[in-house]
């Protein structure tokens, strides 16, 4: 097939103010078709000569020719130069550097494979079994629950607080959480949860049972491994839990407390404890304003032999921008074990 071109130019007149408009021939553009002969007709042998030697770039244009190929994550503590030289120089010990090297090949190779199954299949909730009876089940995927067999085993929490390294073991976690991180599929949520609730149980020293969910909270036993959540924001939302907070604590004949309220946004709600806070009602019903009213209470989430939360109804899984494992949960009722008032303050900047 022989194809003419022309083209229309524009051209300035000089010393004029209007264009002249022409048409200029153009050099021959010879392009050969390699569609199919005319029924009943035969093809020349130049023609089938050239359809075998000759080869047209991007005749399916809509694909092309080039694919990148797919990237390859390496071991995520040996590619981090600066992680590495940090660690030579302030904690040069055989030990961790062995253990984070071999964590990192473990991280390309295992988990990174676990994080995208997450991402890929959030969780799910059911409220209702088939005869109706409300559950509120929260349904994760396989590769969410290898990930706190896993945290246990790897000491992901336990690291910071078996203090084998002194004041460096901090240091330590963090090092194994960064290279954990991005391949995690966001379980980092509930190990920062789980870590901040060790933390303050550390902290304020609480008796019994408190003792013993600081033990399975920082385990390296998978069957004993619990991991936190904490359920803070309230409907007005935003970090000012001193006026946000309607949650009400009302004291039981055994010394515990049942709360009553609506938590907006409940961190890890597939947890197995929380931290919570509540505002503790006194004989006369009467509850204190502020962030001096607010107190501090440990619950173990928990099932009744039907399978249904202890307490708690699950209302929906909210959407929320960067994940899509954050939950809405509000109480019915909920036994806690109060532990002691919580006074916070604000600083003015």
């Amino acid at each position: 097939m022989l194809v003419y071109a022309a083209c229309i130019l524009s051209r300035r007149v000089p010393r004029g103010c209007c264009r002249r408009w022409c048409a200029a021939p153009q050099p021959l553009v010879h392009i050969r078709s390699a569609s199919a002969a005319e029924p009943g007709t035969r093809r020349s042998n130049g023609e089938q000569l050239w359809e075998a030697v000759s080869y047209i770039p991007f005749s399916r244009a809509r694909l092309g020719s080039f694919f990148q190929e797919q990237p390859v994550l390496r071991n995520p503590f040996l590619e981090d130069a600066l992680l590495r030289g940090y660690l030579r120089r302030h904690l040069p010990q055989e030990a961790v550097i062995s253990d984070l090297c071999a964590f990192g090949e473990r991280v390309a190779n295992e988990v990174d494979m676990w994080g995208r199954e997450c991402e890929v299949t959030p969780p799910q909730l059911v409220q209702f079994d088939p005869w109706g009876r409300r559950v509120d089940h929260i349904v994760t995927s396989p590769a969410w629950n290898r990930m706190k067999d896993l945290s246990a085993r790897e000491g992901l929490v336990a690291t910071g607080y078996e203090r084998s390294f002194g004041e460096w073991s901090r240091v330590y976690q963090m090092s194994k959480l960064y290279i954990f991180s991005p391949s995690s599929g966001l379980y980092t949520c509930p190990l920062a949860m789980t870590d901040g609730a060790a933390k303050v149980i550390q902290s304020i020293g609480a008796p019994w049972p408190t003792d013993e969910a600081y033990s399975r909270l920082t385990t390296r036993q998978p069957e004993r491994f619990w991991t936190s959540g904490q359920w803070m924001t309230e409907r007005q939302g935003g970090s000012d839990v001193g006026s946000g907070t309607e949650t009400v604590a009302v004291v039981q004949p055994d010394g515990s407390y049942k709360l009553h309220g609506f938590k907006w946004f409940t961190s890890a709600t597939d947890a197995d404890m929380t931290l919570t806070l509540a505002r503790v009602r006194d004989r006369t019903g009467a509850t204190t304003p502020g962030s001096r009213g607010l107190s501090l209470f440990y619950a173990e989430v928990s099932r009744d032999e039907d399978g249904r939360l202890r307490g708690i109804e699950v209302q929906r899984l909210k959407d929320k921008l960067g994940t899509d494992r954050c939950q809405l949960l509000s109480y019915c009722w909920m036994v806690c074990l109060h532990t002691g008032p919580l006074h916070i303050y604000y600083r003015n900047y």
